[in-house]
């Protein structure tokens, strides 16, 4: 089955554990949790078309609050932000038909949206394609606050965001505003 995105066949458990870090009530081991979702992005690099790349790096960024302000031991932060700069630095030299990425939104609704966006992006490409609107996609509040409607993604359909998400610089995008989220400079 081909979905919109690689993901793992567990993703929801693990976003589900990814989540509940962030919001502070993760009752397992914090600092593995992290260390394993950086060990198993750092596994998927380089990346091809069939590896999940984006969810890794989606996870990364889900765990960046805790990253930042939850204390975690030492080399936690070290770790996740050595396999972050490798994600940012993936689109170097690529071009792209694109004017606007996913990653250009704020990234605090992108983490508030994440779990229906994943439902969305986990579901195979012809069930995600049925009547996909853009708030399917992204932040509704977002897509209100955009002065220009002709300026994307205010005038893409549901379907030309989804490419958005598929874009090899997307992937990267997320680790970038992971690494700002953590106030590291990209290497």
């Amino acid at each position: 089955m081909s979905t919109v995105i690689p993901v793992p066949d567990n993703w929801r458990s693990l976003f589900n554990s990814w989540d509940e870090l962030r919001q502070g009530y993760h009752a397992g081991d914090k600092d593995e949790t992290v260390r394993g979702c950086a060990r198993r992005l750092d596994a998927t690099l380089p990346g091809s078309e069939g590896d999940p790349v984006l969810f890794w790096t989606l996870g990364l960024l889900t765990l960046a609050p805790y990253v930042a302000f939850g204390n975690p031991g030492p080399g936690v932060e070290d770790k996740v932000v050595a396999v972050l700069s490798r994600v940012a630095h993936g689109d170097d030299g690529k071009a792209c038909a694109h004017g606007w990425h996913p990653y250009e939104a704020e990234v605090d609704d992108v983490l508030e949206r994440l779990p229906a966006d994943l439902e969305v992006l986990s579901s195979p490409v012809n069930q995600a394609l049925d009547d996909l609107l853009p708030e399917d996609l992204l932040p509704e509040d977002y897509l209100d606050e955009l002065d220009d409607q002709e300026a994307e993604p205010a005038n893409l359909s549901g379907p030309e965001i989804l490419a958005r998400w598929q874009c090899p610089r997307t992937a990267s995008g997320f680790a970038r505003a992971a690494l700002d989220y953590l106030g590291a400079t990209v290497r």
